[in-house]
């Protein structure tokens, strides 16, 4: 797959990661996806195949970003820390101070849309809201994935979109719902969140239907 990419992304988050280390994650991920079988897709939820995706994503960018390791607890923030922040206490690992958050999703579909695993869902996106389960997520990896990486008359998953922002506020995120009973917590990225990761771009599927929704939906200037 060809990416539009932004060659100025450069942060040191306790590691230094660049567009070079996220490309190459991308790229990875994408081909691991395509080994699994398209029954897979077809009998989990778009829910789960999110989960799969994060998780697999995380593994890859630790493979390619020199000093960098998954968060050694569940519940911990963020997702990637330096390794030397290994040894450190749940305590400090549920909120360590450096590191990258990760956070995916395939979009908000219009209404009355019915689409399945395997479909491309690009023409049916109404908006993108990435979720937290607190508003103190300031820096963020956001991605975008849709079911676009056509392999033997199937539409495997793959990323479309990477977006990053270190100035995101408790502003930027919605009230916090599911705070009643067992449900979980979550809070949803409003409007100003979504200008600054449109802002900080760094890869977009280099196809003119993904290039045009997404820009418009979170105000992109590709620099064309």
């Amino acid at each position: 797959m060809n990416y539009k990419i932004n060659k100025t992304f450069n942060r040191n988050l306790g590691f230094q990661v660049s567009h070079n280390e996220i490309l190459e994650s991308v790229n990875s991920l994408n081909l691991f996806l395509e080994t699994l079988p398209p029954n897979l897709y077809r009998s989990i939820d778009f829910k789960t195949t999110g989960a799969l995706i994060g998780a697999v994503f995380c593994t890859k960018l630790v493979e390619n970003i020199q000093d960098s390791v998954v968060n050694p607890i569940e519940k911990g923030h963020p997702d990637i820390i330096p390794t030397s922040g290994l040894g450190s206490s749940e305590e400090i690992l549920r909120n360590y101070p450096e590191g990258l958050e990760i956070k995916g999703t395939i979009g908000n579909l219009k209404t009355g849309s019915n689409l399945r695993a395997g479909e491309v869902r690009i023409s049916k996106i109404s908006g993108i809201t990435w979720q937290a389960h607190h508003r103190e997520v300031n820096y963020l990896l956001g991605i975008i994935w849709d079911f676009v990486n056509d392999k033997n008359g199937f539409n495997f998953p793959a990323i479309t979109g990477a977006f990053f922002s270190d100035t995101l506020t408790p502003d930027d995120w919605g009230e916090i719902s599911g705070t009643t009973g067992r449900n979980t917590k979550v809070t949803g990225m409003r409007k100003s969140g979504k200008i600054k990761m449109g802002e900080g771009w760094i890869l977009l599927y280099d196809n003119k239907q993904h290039v045009d929704r997404y820009s418009k939906l979170l105000n992109i200037d590709i620099g064309e």
